[in-house]
């Protein structure tokens, strides 16, 4: 860990001001909050570069002591602030979420070589958790560790580092212990090397270093001596393995003390190939679910991971022999590069026939490039490691062809360890990358909407992990290709389909109160609702689903998804209606999905533009029907003992976004608005009192009927046609009602004989 991050963590604490998963991407930045001065702004320091900023405004929430992420912009000192020469900004953007990276060094340890200490290069030791493994059985956690290791020989050290906000990633490499002499002296000695250009350097550790007075680079294999300078360049003769050590004395200025060691690195010198056993790692685990690869080896695996771990460095998506390999294929050479400048790699188009266009992703976030016909193209990696390229090719059959490379970039990488994570495959209609389809996915397509790029190869709407390429676009943060849910290679509403399809019921989480905050909210057209026999055939409750107010208007919504809660009285099917005068404006602007799941008691909805316009200020979101279930009114009255029955429906699980995809803060009003039903007397005044009362409803019935015996005691049901045939009969156990399917019924007038325990009663049913 650097000075700097010492100071910092010695002084940071962490408070929480900004709500988990409302990191704006605007937050490049991380910086910690050095000083707070009212009326004059903060001193914050970037702990990236260093730089000292005086910012003087977006700083209410900042104390001394806290690390932020944060973006900023130039502004003016306020009048009666004293100038200290910083520059002066204004914070645009303030998060506490860090970024979420693992990285580490470490240091043998000067009286045993086979005791190392590690340190992880975090921002905030306070609130990101790191946990390490060793690769040898042994674990510890926090932000620097020592280890003693058993034996000499590589181990694979791993670090975890996670936080309160969802973070977890992990960093792993292998490490070197061996019985040398542990005393590095004040240098660090680093070598690599680039094809057969060896690179070497010996650089002091800190500012206290001691003088170096000699360097001799040697082949520990042969003894043959490759060098004198601290900074190493030398041909090695081809391929193989070598043992590259540096041999060096230092000085104390103060008394002229001598301190001499050797440092030494293995390094592989292989050319790439179809096959490497240096990242071959069969023992990892690979998830176990069908998207084909062919490998440069002519056999099919179940999926990349399958052929990453038995160590191919290149395939094509699909199976091999099938018709999507039409003929795309990538080489390449790193031609020249250092640790320092980086990785010079020449890439040659080696696609056959005629194409359209190609996309080159070159695996390391930088824009991927687009090109219709070209023979080679270089690209600079700015730090070592293995890459994966991909090359998407487009055919004028409309065949689309992917293949993928892996790009080791100097020796030293070459290790399993270093070999990139699976593709980030697609999922047919989760378009937000979470392995769910619900309507929070219509955001993203909405913030997606008329996209483009690379089809996805062996398309298909089943719920199943495929190979996509990369599009050259992200929204929210997930790469625009997941909104692409058919696969077609262009996002618009027929994506919504396999969100259909596949659909997933949102997650009822709870919604807080935020005062001040735009509210969504139901809001019922009548306070009270008699429900009698008489009229619980057509009885409907009606509701506006209402956003902002003109106290607290809805700003800069683009799309807006939600879960509603209704009781248990409420039939399935709620209808849900949209007109053109509502918030989100006319219908050819917007997608917007409902869908009900009544074993839930639930309807999720969703809206979003499609015309990268947001919308502002307050109304009805839409009009929503429900109809009541009166065996059910039944129940809850005999249950309650109570002739009212309160009808609310709650909001769930509310995420509102704007055109970006960044999240919106809404919130729910502290009392839901309540419609009241009143039940009143459930016997009929039409029966005679010596018969049985019996109802029966809805009368003319389409798909089912209902049938209510208030007395109880329902034994036996006879369904008779207009011929006199008896079609159904059910046996009965007694009980209060029961509903009947009527599909199926032909049309026309029905009898039905009902038995209690007060006798036999006998009611007409017109089936439409």
């Amino acid at each position: 860990m650097t000075t700097r991050l010492k100071i910092v963590s010695a002084l940071l604490l962490l408070s929480v001001f900004a709500a988990p998963g409302a990191l704006q991407s605007q937050c490049s930045r991380v910086g910690w909050v050095a000083s707070v001065t009212p009326g004059c702004g903060a001193m914050i320091i970037d702990l990236d570069n260093g730089s000292v900023l005086r910012a003087v405004g977006g700083v209410e929430t900042l104390y001394g002591g806290k690390t932020i992420r944060f973006a900023s912009q130039p502004a003016i000192l306020p009048a009666g602030c004293q100038p200290d020469g910083f520059q002066v900004v204004a914070l645009t953007c303030v998060s506490d979420t860090l970024p979420c990276t693992a990285q580490f060094t470490h240091v043998t340890n000067a009286l045993n070589s086979f005791t190392i200490s590690f340190n992880a290069e975090v921002y905030d030791p306070s609130s990101q958790q790191c946990s390490w493994i060793f690769g040898d059985g042994a674990s510890a956690s926090g932000a620097n560790v020592q280890h003693t290791f058993p034996n000499e020989g590589y181990y694979q050290v791993c670090l975890t580092v996670a936080d309160a906000f969802g973070c977890s990633t992990q960093h792993c490499k292998n490490v070197w212990v061996s019985q040398q002499n542990p005393n590095w002296c004040g240098y660090d000695v680093y070598a690599t090397a680039v094809g057969t250009e060896l690179i070497g350097k010996v650089s002091p550790l800190g500012s206290g270093s001691w003088n170096l007075e000699s360097v001799t680079w040697y082949n520990s294999k042969t003894n043959q001596i490759l060098g004198n300078s601290p900074d190493l360049t030398y041909t090695l003769p081809g391929n193989g393995n070598y043992l590259i050590c540096a041999e060096y004395t230092t000085k104390n200025p103060d008394d002229n003390a001598i301190c001499t060691t050797t440092r030494c690195q293995q390094l592989n010198i292989t050319e790439p190939g179809c096959y490497s056993y240096a990242i071959a790692n069969q023992t990892d685990f690979c998830p176990n679910f069908f998207a084909p690869v062919c490998g440069c080896d002519g056999q099919t695996y179940l999926n990349e991971c399958e052929a990453m771990n038995n160590g191919l460095t290149g395939w094509w998506a699909g199976e091999c022999g099938s018709s999507s390999s039409c003929g795309s294929d990538l080489n390449f050479k790193v031609v020249g590069g250092n640790p320092v400048n980086g990785y010079t790699v020449r890439f040659f188009n080696l696609t056959s026939g005629d194409y359209n266009l190609t996309q080159l992703d070159f695996g390391d976030d930088s824009p991927i490039c687009e090109a219709s016909q070209w023979d080679s193209i270089e690209h600079v990696y700015t730090e070592g490691g293995i890459y994966r390229a991909n090359l998407t090719a487009w055919k004028p059959n409309n065949c689309v062809s992917s293949v993928t490379k892996l790009i080791v970039t100097d020796a030293i990488n070459l290790s399993s360890s270093q070999v990139p994570g699976m593709t980030d495959y697609v999922m047919p209609g989760d378009a937000n990358g979470d392995k769910k389809a619900n309507v929070h996915d219509l955001l993203n397509l909405g913030n997606a909407y008329s996209f483009s790029g690379p089809p996805r190869p062996n398309a298909s709407s089943s719920w199943t992990p495929q190979f996509a390429p990369n599009w050259t676009a992200n929204t929210a943060g997930v790469n625009t290709k997941h909104a692409d849910c058919d696969g077609n290679g262009l996002v618009n509403e027929f994506d919504a389909d396999p969100i259909e399809q596949h659909y997933a019921p949102l997650d009822t989480q709870a919604v807080l109160h935020l005062p001040g905050a735009p509210k969504v909210w139901v809001e019922f057209a009548q306070d009270t609702i008699v429900v009698t026999p008489a009229n619980v055939a057509t009885l409907e409750i009606s509701a506006d689903l209402m956003v902002g107010s003109e106290a607290a208007p809805a700003m800069g919504i683009y799309g807006l998804a939600f879960a509603l809660k209704y009781p248990e009285v409420a039939r399935h099917d709620p209808d849900a209606d949209y007109e053109d005068n509502s918030f989100f404006g006319i219908t050819n602007h917007f997608l917007w999905l409902p869908k009900d799941i009544h074993s839930r008691r639930q309807m999720d909805m969703g809206f979003v533009r499609k015309n990268g316009s947001t919308v502002s200020g307050y109304g009805r979101l839409a009009k929503i029907v429900f109809q009541a279930d009166f065996i059910i009114i039944v129940d809850v009255v005999d249950r309650t003992s109570s002739s009212l029955i309160p009808f609310t429906v709650d909001v769930r699980s509310l995420k509102a976004v704007d055109a970006d995809g960044n999240e919106l803060t809404l919130s729910v009003p502290a009392i839901q608005d309540t419609l009241w039903l009143k039940v009143e007397q459930l016997t009929s005044t039409e029966t005679p009192s010596n018969e049985p009362q019996v109802m029966v409803f809805p009368n003319p019935a389409t798909d089912q009927v209902s049938v209510l015996c208030p007395e109880g005691d329902l034994q036996r049901v006879e369904v008779i046609n207009a011929l006199g045939q008896t079609v159904q009969r059910l046996e009965l156990s007694g009980g209060r009602s029961l509903r009947l399917s009527t599909e199926g019924w032909s049309k026309g007038m029905f009898t039905l004989r009902l038995q209690t325990g007060q006798g036999i009663v006998e009611k007409r049913l017109l089936v439409h």
